[in-house]
């Protein structure tokens, strides 16, 4: 069989599962926050650090706890579907053509999943004065992302026969953030506030590669043939820390600005890779038993996030709230480390500082309350990044066939919520119902040698979510 596509390939599997580790593209899973919270702050985009009286602001700005005058506790479920979809659209029915090459996708779409999101609760010591302090506690699953990407493609051999590869990914990250705050109301003119933040993080993907000649696509091989077939497995659990400081200044009553810095999450994970090659250049790669060549690995490592700056604005008129945001994340100092040995060309290497936009609008009429919001976030890596693979004895002989370089992401959300009147000693019951759309996209190189096929994904979520409360 003469096929330098499927020769190289061939080199790639073999390689690959010699060793796998982490690269600045496997930390940046963990480098995104999903739009969640409560429903109110996702129906109005995210977009209220200035105007602060929700918990879902306290990693963002924690001196929008600080605007408490009651005590309050919530929670808060969700259901989601996604969806991921090749851009242009390529179908099996309809495929598309690059590079000489034929291209389609499944373009997958996942069951409805329900997730529990929020759990907080904040105590406010409003009754001590003017000047009060207040606590809050949150839990939030800041990532929670559930999709499959697959990837086909066919491609003449060097004798002219069609050859057809595929490639296939399911991934799940997840990620949980603990957040403890302490705030502070200096006579409704200024107010300030810290958190600390614990996270803990699990990111799992697995998928398979194979390149294979169809069913009388080739004369000497007229029942089809796999050429090249892997599967391999990624997982990696860890924990974080961080902290963020912000204060809101209120010159007059009807308008709130704040300013708010957070530090970099500050990473402790182990990696666990797995690989199993069944065929490898035509040849069958099990075991007198029929057992399955397979490679494991494991490796513990440490990296940091970008820090950043949010500034906002809230303006409040009548029974209307607009909320506006805009942060910047700064990626110099990202950076991966084994041992205490820094991998210089992981990190802030591949990426560029990037910025998150908010902008939300809540309009009260009786008990209800109606929202809308929006929130888009820039590309944070580079044109054309890839990881470097040679900066370590652990990385150096790791050969990726799939990187995954998220691009920008955006989000359009809506809301309506109920708030009962206060009852004899003030409680209030509240519930909030929020949908937002989300669209990620993504480029997705599947790679050979010397010549990389590049596909655009757009990822999409619909989130249906629902909060209930009680101010006390």
């Amino acid at each position: 069989m003469k096929t330098k596509y499927l020769f190289a390939w061939a080199i790639v599997m073999a390689i690959c599962s010699v060793l796998s580790a982490q690269t600045t593209f496997d930390a940046a899973k963990l480098y995104d926050e999903e739009l969640n919270g409560t429903a109110r702050y996702v129906g109005m985009g995210g977009a209220m650090s200035a105007l602060g009286s929700d918990v879902s602001v306290i990693s963002h700005n924690p001196a929008g706890i600080g605007t408490y005058r009651s005590s309050d506790l919530n929670t808060s479920i969700s259901f989601f579907g996604s969806s991921v979809n090749i851009d242009p659209l390529a179908t099996k029915f309809s495929p598309g053509l690059i590079k000489n090459k034929t291209y389609y996708s499944h373009n997958n779409k996942s069951d409805m999943i329900p997730s529990f999101d929020n759990l907080s609760i904040v105590f406010s010591g409003y009754d001590q004065g003017d000047s009060y302090m207040n606590f809050g506690f949150s839990y939030r699953k800041l990532n929670n992302i559930s999709r499959s990407l697959d990837y086909y493609d066919s491609y003449p051999d060097e004798d002219g026969y069609e050859v057809w590869r595929e490639y296939v990914d399911n991934q799940r990250n997840t990620i949980n953030s603990y957040d403890f705050n302490l705030s502070c109301n200096f006579s409704d003119l200024l107010y300030t506030g810290v958190t600390f933040g614990i996270l803990s993080t699990k990111t799992e993907s697995e998928g398979h590669f194979y390149d294979f000649y169809g069913e009388n696509m080739h004369p000497d091989y007229p029942d089809g043939f796999d050429y090249t077939v892997v599967d391999k497995w990624n997982y990696a659990e860890g924990k974080g820390f961080n902290m963020a400081l912000g204060l809101i200044v209120r010159p007059v009553s009807a308008l709130r600005l704040g300013l708010s810095f957070k530090t970099p999450t500050w990473f402790k994970q182990k990696l666990e890779y797995e690989d199993f090659l069944y065929a490898d250049r035509g040849e069958d790669k099990k075991d007198e038993n029929g057992n399955v060549n397979s490679y494991y690995d494991s490796q513990d490592y440490k990296f940091s996030s970008p820090w950043s700056i949010n500034l906002s604005a809230g303006l409040t008129f009548g029974k209307t709230a607009i909320g506006a945001e805009f942060e910047r994340h700064y990626t110099q100092r990202s950076s991966l480390s084994i041992g205490n040995t820094k991998m210089e060309s992981q990190g802030a290497i591949a990426l560029k500082d990037y910025s998150t936009y908010k902008i939300g609008l809540e309009q009260n009429i009786g008990n209800l309350a109606f929202r809308l919001g929006y929130n888009y976030i820039e590309p944070k890596f580079k044109d054309n990044s890839g990881p470097y693979l040679n900066d370590s004895k652990f990385n150096r002989s790791r050969k990726d066939f799939q990187v995954d370089r998220l691009t920008d992401s955006k989000s359009y959300t809506c809301g309506i919520g109920y708030c009962s009147e206060p009852d004899y000693d003030g409680g209030q019951f509240y519930f909030d119902v929020a949908y937002v759309h989300s669209i990620r996209n993504s480029d997705v190189n599947v790679n050979e040698y010397n010549d990389d096929v590049d596909m655009k994904y757009n990822f999409k979520t619909d989130k249906v979510m629902f909060t209930i409360g009680w101010n006390f």
